[in-house]
Parts: C-alpha cells; structure tokens; sequence
C-alpha cells in the first residue's frame, strides 16, 4: 500500500444510516417555517447533499453515535435551521414594502425608508446588481426619496419596528 492510498476503503451507507438521514431529513423540512416556501425541486437537490453530510457526521462521530429507532431531539435542527434561515434572509436583501435604514454616501439623506422597487440586473462583470428605490410614507402614499440605492447602503429593520 502506498502512502496515498486510504486506510480503510469506502463503504456505501448502510440501511441503517440512510433510515436515520432521511428521518432527520423530514425533520428539518417540518422544522422550516410555513412561509419558507421551498420548491420540492429544490428539496430534492439539497437530499443528497444532506445525506451526505450527515453520514460522513456518522461516521466521523460529530453527530454522536448511530442509534437506530432512537427518535432525535426536537431542538437539533431547530438551532440549525435558525442560522440558515437568517443566513438566506442576509443575502437575499430587503424586500419590497421593508422598511429599512439607509446609510449610503448622501450623508443628509441618512434614515428609515420603506423599500417601493428593487431593480436586478447583470453589471459589467455578469454578476448581479441589486439597487433599491427608497420612499416616505406622507399622507397614505408613498413618496419616492431615494433611487439607485445600493445593498451595501441598507439594512434592513426588524419587523417589530413596522409596527
């Protein structure tokens, strides 16, 4: 054997370690809120990626060790889930009707806007620019303030200050 060849030579997942992913799995998409909103498409491309991860967790011994019939605890992916629901919400940006803080170059302009258009398309480079159309709220309508904003000039507010 030479030294690049592996230790121990792959196994394909046993019955066993596919039972536990795949009830893992539906865990973690009963978990996701109602409004998620994922495309089964989409379910199915992420299943073999999940699976992976979490046999090769099994069989590193980060995910603890394999049980069979033993339920997992409701919190385990509820963490996890968390952290990604709030990583797919930091990329994809405000939304049209969030109100958010604006802290861009026009320094007088500083402030809280309601989001009124977003407008995406390719830059020089063919990746995507994303800018916004900040407005007021006066008298029941919405008053535009800001156009050609930029993702890196807005945060987005909390929902509860919308209120």
């Amino acid at each position: 054997m030479t030294s690049i060849e592996p230790v121990h030579r792959a196994v394909p997942s046993t019955e066993g370690e596919r039972e536990q992913m795949e009830a893992a799995f539906r865990t973690a998409l009963e978990q996701l809120p109602e409004n998620t909103g994922f495309l089964y498409d989409v379910r199915e491309l992420a299943r073999p990626l999940f699976e992976v991860g979490w046999i090769s967790g099994v069989r590193t011994g980060h995910t603890g060790p394999a049980l069979v019939d033993v339920p997992l605890p409701s919190h385990t992916f509820g963490t996890a889930l968390v952290n990604l629901s709030a990583a797919l919400h930091a990329d994809s940006g405000p939304s049209i009707g969030q109100l958010v803080s604006y802290h861009g170059s026009q320094e007088c302009c500083h402030g809280r806007y309601w989001v009124t258009r977003i407008e995406r398309e390719p830059d020089r480079r063919g990746r995507e620019s994303v800018v916004y159309r900040l407005s007021d709220y006066r008298n029941g309508a919405f008053v535009t303030a800001l156009t050609g904003v930029h993702t890196w000039s807005v945060t987005a507010l909390p929902q509860h200050w919308q209120r």
